[in-house]
């Protein structure tokens, strides 16, 4: 999914304005307005321009329940990059991602390591779309998950998110990837509930197995019988697409399930 950001220079320069805060802000609190990807999409380019970014791209690694996850991809940026990007291989195996991956602070492309041939070209293909500089926020999605994502904030001149004076331009950019995490959250977690017709009971049963219970201690605390405790579970793992009640549990919570069990 991608759309077209407005161009910008320097975003330091731009950040010395008096009222660039409040321009930023104003535009990255209304990211939870968003009703569906596509608007969440139109509120991201509407955010990088704010912030005075070139482009932006926000990405999130999914556990479906098979050896594989599901990738969720917004492209704030020239149409062009996401077929492009498509053509070197998939955004998850990119050197920011894998930055991403292996850090749980933000960094630039400074940061970033080249590893192998195609790392470069893949550097290299994004600073032809706005990237020549670029901030990456990982967010992990809690403990013990596999659901990462990661923002990247791209700007066309060289070193636009170094020292003191872009302090201000990562505060920001990390506030961004805050609430375009709790948006991805809230609609993961619709969309598995009506996807799997998941009951509340069926959460509760979820979130004891992510805490290590076993089926005689689900039963004692639910008052079913054991049976039926594995009754139950075989039917949920079937609804969610799961070989077992682990990954059904692990998916759940990588869906933000589990958050309040």
């Amino acid at each position: 999914m991608s759309s077209t950001a407005p161009l910008r220079t320097s975003i330091r320069e731009r950040a010395r304005t008096a009222n660039y805060p409040a321009q930023a802000l104003d535009a990255i609190v209304q990211i939870p307005a968003a009703t569906d990807p596509p608007e969440l999409l139109v509120r991201l380019v509407n955010a990088t321009a704010a912030i005075g970014a070139s482009a932006s791209l926000f990405s999130a690694a999914i556990p479906e329940g098979g050896p594989e996850p599901s990738c969720l991809t917004l492209f704030a940026c020239h149409p062009d990059y996401a077929p492009a990007q498509d053509g070197l291989g998939p955004i998850l195996a990119h050197p920011w991602f894998r930055f991403a991956r292996t850090h749980t602070i933000p960094g630039t492309d400074r940061q970033v390591r080249i590893e192998e041939g195609a790392d470069q070209e893949a550097i290299d293909l994004a600073s032809q779309y706005g990237f020549r500089s670029c901030f990456i926020v990982p967010t992990p999605a809690g403990a013990n998950l596999d659901r990462l994502e990661m923002l990247c904030l791209g700007s066309e001149e060289a070193d636009d998110f170094e020292g003191a004076e872009a302090q201000i331009v990562r505060t920001l950019a990390r506030s961004l990837a805050a609430e375009l995490h709790d948006w991805l959250t809230r609609y993961l977690q619709q969309r598995l509930r009506a996807a799997a017709r998941l009951k509340e009971t069926d959460v509760d049963l979820l979130a004891m197995e992510w805490r290590g219970l076993g089926t005689k201690e689900i039963a004692q605390l639910t008052g079913l019988s054991i049976a039926s405790v594995d009754s139950r579970f075989q039917r949920i793992n079937t609804r969610l697409h799961c070989a077992g009640r682990k990954a059904s549990a692990t998916r759940a919570a990588a869906y933000g399930l589990l958050e309040e069990h």
